[in-house]
């Protein structure tokens, strides 16, 4: 007598896996992951901040990116060691360079799905993985060279160990896992400073065990769980303490290198999740429609069952996906291993990453900023995934998926076609297109010098830096003896720009402005040299 197909130790049946034993549904969302991140890779130049992080890893050694850079830049050193390598490897071009946060976005993706089947099943971590895969927010940020993705990708990372250490069986494989949570929290922590508060989400979780009812008891005990934060504040000791200085100046009212952070207030809030979900596009024209989708799933993810423990919902879901067909697949029963409350962990992970921050910054200093807090946006995906995989009707599921992944692509052919970043490597092309040796062209400090410089061959002309406070005398001597000035102006107000070419014009000896070129966040001013004082 024949026996039934058996799952196997994901509860799947067999046909649900590739050859290769990866789950088949990720390969159409690796696949249009990655062509949505490596589309027009290199198209854009660099803006001001990857200009930095280029310059700062060109211009210091691996040594002193460790140790010296963080003393006066505000994050931590591991991205940038990373950027090194990667760029001693495969060169400082634009698209080489953003390859590394293109497969580091990839990579998110792909450990989110991971996550949402471990704590839920395959439908949420699908749905929740095509979301981010798509999202204009992580595209944009997977082709930037700046730690943001990195930060992304060690947040998944970290909360996926965490996971993996509250797992009821012992076995041989628990030393290793909590060695593997130890790794990618430390490496969480020295990317970026809101790593911390991912990590205080979970020390949230396991604090408020002993108080707060819906959380399940496993085989993580305080003592361990306080010998593995231990061992990982240990880790990154030489980081926090230069942190706590840093801090400590900010509330003194010292000027920082964050000073321009404005102070959060709900309208932050605001365009912060407008912005997961393309705002940055979209300007204030969001689709109402997906808005109000949005807003449902998020309700229906922090109401329901969806609060029981992943363990007993785990063998509820096995017998309803054993006696309903329309669920497509079974659920997964490695939940039984995972006696986490899914919900209240990602609604945490999502929460205190940008509540805490917006916190700190009305007490110490503003620090939050949208782009920073994408690890929480992981959350924020995860949960409208929740949301949708609460609806009974698996028709209701697709149409809900479908119009979501409409909203959020809409925006992606606008990104693709129109230049998005500063458009330094234009403007540099059209002076040193126009200038000559005795030339001069004006660069206003201190937000456009670096990336005009780093794309300018300085020997066609020579190139003055002026404040944007410096006095009208001072402007008028940086011209003196010198034919055409070229003005290039980027982060000036209107009446900066305007005391500047003022003091140009009024000289008697040159004509202008008599050429006038405005870029993305950069205007250039061609003024020339009368004949007769040539």
């Amino acid at each position: 007598m024949s026996q039934p197909p058996t799952a196997d130790t994901d509860g799947e049946r067999p046909w649900d896996r590739s050859p290769g034993g990866v789950s088949i549904e990720l390969y159409p969302i690796a696949v249009l992951t990655a062509a949505l991140r490596l589309f027009r890779l290199g198209a854009e130049s660099y803006w001001l901040d990857e200009v930095v992080s280029v310059t700062l890893v060109t211009s210091n050694t691996p040594y002193e990116l460790l140790v010296s850079v963080p003393g006066n830049d505000p994050h931590p050193p591991l991205y940038f060691l990373l950027l090194s390598g990667w760029m001693a490897i495969f060169g400082t071009s634009e698209s080489a360079a953003r390859l590394l946060s293109a497969l580091v976005g990839v990579a998110t993706v792909l450990v989110l799905y991971a996550i949402g089947r471990r704590l839920f099943d395959r439908e949420v971590g699908a749905i929740a993985a095509a979301l981010v895969a798509v999202s204009p927010f992580h595209v944009w940020y997977s082709q930037e060279v700046r730690m943001y993705n990195l930060l992304a990708l060690l947040t998944a990372l970290s909360f996926y160990w965490f996971v993996r250490i509250h797992r009821e069986r012992a076995d041989e494989t628990d030393v290793r896992d909590d060695i593997w949570y130890v790794v990618a929290t430390v490496l969480l922590g020295y990317t970026h400073v809101f790593g911390l508060f991912a990590i205080l989400a979970q020390n949230l979780y396991v604090f408020s065990r002993p108080v707060v009812r819906i959380v399940p008891r496993s085989r993580l005990t305080l003592r361990r769980w306080i010998a593995l934060q231990g061992i990982t504040a240990l880790l990154l000791s030489p980081w926090l303490v230069r942190l706590f200085r840093r801090t400590m100046v900010a509330h003194a009212g010292e000027t920082s290198n964050v000073s321009w952070i404005p102070l959060p207030t709900a309208e932050t809030v605001r365009q912060t999740f407008a912005a997961y979900l393309g705002g940055y596009l979209f300007g204030e024209s969001l689709p109402i429609l997906v808005s109000l989708v949005v807003a449902a799933c998020l309700v229906l993810a922090l109401s329901g069952d969806r609060w029981t423990t992943a363990r007993n919902r785990g063998a509820a879901e096995s017998d309803r996906g054993a006696a309903s067909s329309d669920r497509g697949t079974a659920a997964a029963t490695d939940h039984g291993d995972v006696p986490v409350n899914g919900v209240y962990a990602v609604v945490l992970w999502f929460v205190v990453p940008i509540l805490v921050p917006i916190a700190v910054s009305h007490v110490v200093a503003p620090i939050f900023v949208d782009r920073y807090s994408i690890g929480a946006s992981l959350a924020f995906f995860l949960l409208i995934a929740i949301g949708v995989r609460t609806l009974s009707r698996p028709t209701l599921r697709y149409v809900i998926v479908g119009v979501l992944l409409v909203g959020l692509v809409a925006p992606l052919p606008t990104y693709y076609e129109e230049d998005q970043k500063e458009q330094w490597r234009e403007a540099a092309a059209a002076v040193e297109s126009n200038v000559d040796g005795d030339d001069v062209v004006l660069v206003s400090r201190p937000f456009a010098e670096g990336p005009f410089s780093f794309y300018f061959d300085r020997s066609n002309a020579t190139v003055v830096r002026i404040d944007s406070d410096a006095s009208v005398d001072e402007i008028r001597a940086s011209v003196d003896g010198y034919d055409d000035v070229w003005v290039v102006l980027s982060y000036t107000d209107s009446s900066t720009e305007q005391r500047i070419l003022e003091a140009v014009a009024e000289r008697p000896d040159y004509r202008g402005p008599v050429a006038e070129k405005r870029y993305n966040g950069i205007t250039v001013f061609g003024f020339e040299r009368t004949s007769s004082n040539g």
